[in-house]
C-alpha cells in the first residue's frame, strides 16, 4: 500500500478515538501460542520447580500456555507480594517474577501474527510467498532477496552475531555451498542486485527453471536457514529488524492513512495495521481514497469499513485464496477472537486486548 496519495484527506476528516485507558492490563492466558509463551514457560517452569517441586507440572508443548502453564503461574502468584494478574494468567508482574521483561506491543503483536504466518524462521521460495516471479523470502515481514533486504538482512544478522550465520553454514553445508552463500551475502551491494538476487534464486531453489508459483527451497537450505534461531542473538536482530521495517516505518504509515493522523489509538488498532504491513497491500488505491472521505465514530467501525473495502478490492481479484486469507485474520483482529488456518485465537489469550 502507499498510502502518501490521500493522507491530506485521511487528515482532513473529524475523528472520533477513544483514548486507551491508563489502567487497561494485559496479560497472557490459556490458548495462547507462540515463542513469548516459549520464553514464559521455561522461565517459569524452572522457577516453580526450585521453589516446588512437587507440585511443578511440565507442559505438553512448551509453546503452548495450557492447564500445567496455568497451574504452574497460581504457584507462582502464591508466592507473590503485591498486585498481579488475574488468576492462572501471566502480567508484568508474573513475568518479572521469573526474570523476564514484559514484552512491549511489537513483540505481542508479532508473536501472534508468527503463529498465524509460521515464517519467522522460513524460507520460502516464490511458490510459498505467492510471489509471481522467481523470489526467495525469509521472515515474518518477507525480506527478500529481489529488493535486497535479505542480503542486507544477513550481513546485518552475521555481523551482529560475531560472524556465526556465517560459521553456521560451514558448519552445516558442504565448503562449495558454504562458499557459496557467504559469496552472495557478503559481496551484496544495491549496485548488483539484479545479478546477486538471480544467483541466489539459483543457490536455494531446487527447481530454479520451473514456474514461480512452483519453485521451492532446497531442503538443505531450508533447515540451515531454520538453524539461525539457534543462535542465542539471532531473534533479537531479527525482530529489531522487523521493528525497523515494519512496526517503525509502514506500521504509521496505514494507520495515519486509515485511522488519522491523532496520536490516541489502541493497540487494538496497531495489531490490525502491523497485521496489514505483513500480508497484503491494502484494498487498493480507489478503496483507499473512498475510505478517505468516509466518516467513521470509533476504531472497530473503522476496522469493519476496511474490511468491507478489501471485500470488494480489485488487488485480490486474481488471487481469491489470498483474499480470504486477509478476510479471515481482518475478522479475527476486529471481532478480538476467531478462527485462523483452522485454529481458534483469543486476542486477549495474547495480552493483545486488556483482561
Amino acid at each position: 500500500m502507499n498510502p502518501r496519495s490521500f493522507l491530506l484527506a485521511a487528515c482532513g476528516l473529524v475523528l472520533n478515538v477513544s483514548p486507551v485507558s491508563a489502567d487497561e492490563r494485559y496479560s497472557f492466558a490459556e490458548g495462547a501460542r507462540g515463542f513469548l509463551v516459549r520464553d514464559y514457560n521455561e522461565k517459569l517452569l524452572a522457577t516453580v520447580r526450585a521453589n516446588a517441586p512437587d507440585k511443578a507440572q511440565t507442559p505438553r508443548d512448551m509453546e503452548t500456555f495450557d492447564t500445567a502453564t496455568v497451574q504452574n503461574t497460581r504457584l507462582l502468584q502464591a508466592g507473590l507480594n503485591g498486585g498481579h494478574a488475574a488468576d492462572g494468567r501471566a502480567g508484568p508482574a508474573e513475568f518479572t517474577a521469573v526474570g523476564l521483561p514484559w514484552p512491549d506491543d511489537f513483540r505481542r503483536c508479532v508473536n501472534l501474527i508468527d503463529c498465524w504466518e509460521g515464517t519467522r524462521a522460513k524460507l520460502e521460495g516464490s511458490s510459498e510467498s505467492e510471489d509471481k516471479f522467481p523470489n526467495v523470502t525469509f521472515g515474518i515481514v518477507g525480506f527478500t532477496s529481489h529488493d535486497g533486504s535479505l542480503q542486507e538482512f544477513l550481513q546485518h544478522a552475521n555481523a551482529a552475531t560475531d560472524g556465526t550465520v556465517f560459521r553456521l553454514a560451514r558448519e552445516r553445508l558442504p565448503a562449495r555451498e558454504a562458499g557459496k552463500f557467504v559469496e552472495l551475502v557478503e559481496g551484496y551491494r544495491p549496485g548488483n542486485l539484479k545479478r546477486n538476487h538471480e544467483e541466489f534464486v539459483k543457490w536455494v531453489i531446487r527447481n530454479p527453471r520451473a514456474d514461480p508459483d512452483e519453485q521451492q527451497p532446497r531442503p538443505e537450505i531450508a533447515q540451515l536457514f531454520a538453524a539461525f534461531d539457534s543462535i542465542p542473538q539471532f531473534r533479537e536482530v531479527q525482530l529489531e529488524a522487523t521493528r525497523k521495517k515494519c512496526w517503525d516505518a509502514e506500521l504509521p504509515e496505514y494507520r495515519e492513512a486509515l485511522f488519522g493522523a491523532t496520536k490516541s489509538h489502541s493497540l487494538h488498532v496497531d495489531l490490525f495495521c502491523f497485521d496489514m504491513t505483513v500480508l497484503t497491500n491494502g484494498p487498493g488505491e480507489k478503496s483507499l481514497r473512498k475510505l478517505a472521505k468516509t466518516p467513521w465514530h470509533d476504531e472497530v467501525e473503522r476496522m469493519r469499513q476496511v474490511f468491507a473495502a478489501m471485500k470488494k478490492s480489485p488487488e485480490f481479484r486474481e488471487d481469491e485464496d489470498k483474499r480470504a486469507d486477509v478476510l479471515e485474520r481482518e475478522r479475527c483482529i476486529i471481532d478480538g477472537h476467531g478462527e485462523v488456518h483452522d485454529d481458534d485465537y483469543d486476542l486477549r489469550a495474547y495480552a493483545l486486548l486488556p483482561e
